[in-house]
């Protein structure tokens, strides 16, 4: 898997974007240790146990859980036409595909886009803000750190679940994500122990390609592993 910035010349605005460089360094520099201490192990370790084909299938019940938040952001948007799609592809792939194990809605070419709060709060007109590393989670923006906290309560099914379904769904995530960070260990290593500033890489990878994304200009043969492993979609 490579990566690389394709039609990218942002550095600029991206330093005059950072205000608060020194406490996101420190937070660079937590995020470092957990991932060299737990979430690299962790994910190494499950990558070469878990066979490939369970892996797919973890991250095709990781998908379908997704799906609703997918469907709140699509009808906050006003994309009510991804909001259908979105919610046959829920019931579908839930019901025939048993829970999301497999995804047969993409063999009928059911499939809406994909959204996120900070996205929505993009369509709304709200500013980027500042560049912001999140403990745990990583890079972000001001829009998007508020995005991660609209997410986390947009869940229309969440609330429904009974407290060991939500175990499960939390366990579900939490394997995708090993299985992500495990599976693009190498662009991902490349970028945080192989840069001279590792910091300055993940902000101008991070900043441009989320940037791309929201205004529809992003191109198909660019890749950013942040939004590999922590964008759900």
């Amino acid at each position: 898997m490579a990566f690389g910035l394709t039609g990218c010349s942002a550095s600029n605005d991206l330093v005059e974007n950072d205000p608060f460089e020194k406490i996101n360094r420190r937070v660079h520099s937590f995020n470092l240790v957990l991932d060299r201490s737990i979430l690299r192990p962790a994910a190494l370790t499950y990558v070469s146990v878990v066979d490939q084909d369970i892996q797919n299938v973890v991250s095709n019940v990781s998908d379908n859980l997704s799906t609703p938040g997918d469907v709140a952001n699509n009808i906050l948007q006003g994309d009510l036409e991804s909001a259908v799609k979105n919610s046959l592809k829920f019931v579908i792939n839930s019901t025939i595909g048993l829970g999301g194990l497999a995804k047969p809605a993409e063999q009928f070419g059911i499939n809406g886009k994909g959204g996120d709060f900070g996205q929505t709060l993009h369509v709304w007109g709200v500013p980027e803000g500042p560049f912001i590393v999140v403990p745990a989670f990583g890079p972000s923006t001001g829009r998007d750190a508020v995005g991660i906290l609209g997410d986390l309560s947009l869940d229309p099914v969440g609330p429904l679940m009974s407290e060991q379904a939500r175990v499960f769904s939390f366990g579900i995530r939490a394997a995708d994500v090993l299985g992500k960070r495990g599976n693009y260990s190498t662009s991902l290593d490349s970028i945080l122990y192989g840069s001279a500033d590792s910091y300055e890489q993940m902000k101008i990878i991070y900043l441009q390609a989320r940037r791309f994304e929201l205004d529809g200009t992003q191109e198909d043969d660019y890749f950013d592993p942040y939004e590999e492993i922590f964008n759900e979609n």
